[in-house]
């Protein structure tokens, strides 16, 4: 009796670890998860924007300069593209969202003056 239920269990283990057949359209995320995923408010690019912005801010408070502060914080990220370029590709809307951080620098640097 004991073999017979250390079978079962075995069974249920293999059973349960089995990897579950589904279709590929299950395993993609839905269109409105898809766009904050890939799109240009996905996370990467938060971050790409906040430190284009913070480093251009600092800049531009330092050396009272708007333009100053949009070439740092432009720079900057296209500075880590260029690096990135060999790893992961070269992405030129991450690039954009460091435009978008150091235009905003700029505005709050001239806004500051």
């Amino acid at each position: 009796m004991r073999k017979i239920a250390l079978a079962g269990i075995a069974v249920l283990l293999l059973v349960a670890a089995a990897p579950a057949a589904s279709r590929a359209e299950d395993r993609v995320p839905p269109p409105r998860v898809r766009a904050w995923q890939t799109g240009l408010l996905r996370d990467d690019r938060l971050r790409h924007v906040s430190l284009a912005f913070t480093a251009g801010l600092g800049t531009g408070l330092v050396t009272r300069s708007s333009v100053a502060a949009a070439g740092a914080a432009f720079g900057l990220g296209l500075a880590k593209e260029i690096r990135d370029r060999p790893h992961t590709g070269f992405d030129a809307v991450d690039l954009i969202a460091d435009s978008v951080g150091a235009a905003l620098a700029a505005w709050a640097t001239h806004a500051v003056r």
